[in-house]
C-alpha cells in the first residue's frame, strides 16, 4: 500500500512545516518588538490574529490530508479484496471488512497525536524562552521590553489553550477522549489556575482565591480541569473588563462546587450555555469565541459533573462528585 504510505508521509511533512512556520512567525514577532521598534497594540493584535489563522489553516489542511488518506485506503481495499463469485456478484471477505474499518480509526489517532506534538513543541519553546528572558538570566530587560515579553507569553498561553481545546473537541466528536484521572486536592489546582491566569493577563489583572482550610480531595484529570477553569475565568475577564475575578471552592455532602465569579458585573455573558454543535454550526463570527466554553462543558460532563451559568454577578458554577467515581 505504497500510495497510502506516501499520503501519510506528505501529511506528516505538512504538519511539521506548518508547526515550524508558526514557530518562526512567533519568533519573528518577538524580533520585531525588540529590534524594529514595533510597540503599538494594533501591530501585536494583527500578529496574534495571523498566528491563530495559521493554526486554523493547518488544522483544516491536516483534516483534508487525513480524508484523502482514508479515501485512498478504502479504494485500495475495494480493489484488492473484492472476489468474484459464480454469479459475478462482488463478495468482500469479513476479515478485510474489519481491517478496512480499523484503518481509519488508527489514522485518526495518529493524526491527533502528531498534531498535538507538532504544535506543542514550538509553543513550549516560545513560552520557555519568554520565561528565560523575563527572569533576567540572559541579561536585564527594561520596563518596556518586560511588558512586551509578558504579552508574548500571554499570547502563547492563549494559543495553547485554543489548541488543546480544539484537539479535545476532535477527540470528543470521535469518542476517543482519554481521561487521565488521578487523586487531586482541588485547592492546589485552583491556586495553580490563579497563577496561570495572572500570566495569561500579562500580570495586569489577577484572580483571587477564596479557598476552605480543609482539603477538598477528588479524582479528576488535573490538566483538563485546570485548563477548563482557566478558560472560564478568562472568558469572564474578557467579557467583564472592569470586574474582579474570584475563584471559590466549597464542598457539601458528596458534591464539590467550584465558582468562578466576575465581581461587579450585572449582566449575563450569554443567555444559555453554548454546546459544541450549536457553536460550530453558527454562521455568526462572534459566536466562535464561545466554543472553548462549550468544550469545557463537555470536559466537565466527562467527570460526571455539570456546568451552570448565572448573573448579578456573572458567574460559572462547576459541580463535581467528591469521590470522582468513574
Amino acid at each position: 500500500m505504497s500510495d497510502a504510505n506516501g499520503v501519510k508521509l506528505r501529511r506528516s511533512v505538512m504538519l511539521r512545516l506548518g508547526s515550524y512556520a508558526l514557530c518562526v512567525a512567533l519568533l519573528t514577532g518577538l524580533a520585531l518588538f525588540f529590534h524594529a521598534g514595533i510597540r503599538d497594540a494594533g501591530s501585536w493584535g494583527w500578529f496574534t490574529l495571523g498566528a491563530m489563522a495559521a493554526v486554523a489553516g493547518l488544522v483544516s489542511l491536516g483534516h483534508f490530508a487525513q480524508s484523502a488518506s482514508v479515501e485512498l485506503v478504502k479504494q485500495e481495499v475495494g480493489d484488492t479484496s473484492v472476489v468474484q463469485g459464480k454469479d459475478s456478484e462482488p463478495i468482500t471477505p469479513p476479515d478485510v471488512m474489519h481491517g478496512a474499518k480499523a484503518a481509519p480509526d488508527e489514522e485518526e489517532v495518529d493524526y491527533l497525536m502528531a498534531l498535538r506534538h507538532e504544535f506543542r513543541t514550538p509553543l513550549n519553546a516560545v513560552l520557555g524562552f519568554s520565561d528565560v528572558l523575563l527572569s533576567g538570566i540572559d541579561g536585564e530587560v527594561n520596563e518596556s521590553q518586560h511588558e512586551d515579553l509578558e504579552i508574548i507569553r500571554a499570547s502563547g498561553i492563549r494559543l495553547k489553550l485554543l489548541l488543546d481545546s480544539a484537539l479535545d473537541l476532535s477527540q470528543l466528536a470521535g469518542g476517543q477522549l482519554r481521561m487521565n484521572i488521578e487523586r487531586t486536592d482541588v485547592r492546589e489546582l485552583l491556586a495553580r489556575v490563579a497563577a496561570e491566569a495572572r500570566q495569561l493577563w500579562s500580570n495586569k489583572r489577577s484572580a483571587k482565591c477564596a479557598l476552605p482550610e480543609e482539603p477538598c480531595v477528588t479524582q479528576v484529570d488535573q490538566g483538563r480541569l485546570c485548563r477548563s477553569i482557566l478558560v472560564l475565568a478568562d472568558f469572564l475577564a474578557t467579557d467583564h473588563r472592569d470586574a474582579e475575578i474570584v475563584l471559590g471552592l466549597a464542598s457539601s455532602g458528596e458534591r464539590l462546587a467550584i465558582e468562578v465569579t466576575a465581581i461587579g458585573s450585572d449582566r449575563l455573558s450569554f443567555d444559555a450555555l453554548p454546546n459544541t454543535s450549536e457553536v460550530l454550526a453558527s454562521e455568526d463570527a462572534s459566536e466562535i469565541r464561545r466554543w472553548p466554553v462549550a468544550v469545557t462543558a463537555e470536559i466537565i460532563s466527562q467527570h460526571d459533573g455539570s456546568l451552570y451559568h448565572g448573573n448579578a454577578p456573572s458567574r460559572f458554577l462547576v459541580r463535581l462528585p467528591l469521590q470522582g467515581a468513574r
